[in-house]
């Protein structure tokens, strides 16, 4: 009989999500000057980092509890 998972923690898909669009938003900004991440719109990158900063405040200033 396998082991029992532990269920997750309560959070822990609202921190994945924060730091998945960090490292995402910093990995296509720092690295612009790559040929393949210039053929990246202006407005796209705009959107990855406000899509980080939203996922950064919701983290902040609501984070998930335990219910």
């Amino acid at each position: 009989m396998p082991p029992k998972q532990p269920l997750p923690r309560p959070g822990f898909s609202q921190r994945r999500r924060a730091l998945v669009a960090c490292v995402v938003t910093l990995f296509v900004w720092g690295f612009r000057w790559v040929w393949p991440l210039q053929l990246i719109p202006g407005w796209v990158v705009v959107v990855l980092v406000v899509w980080a900063l939203v996922e950064l405040i919701r983290l902040l200033l609501w984070p998930q509890r335990w219910r």
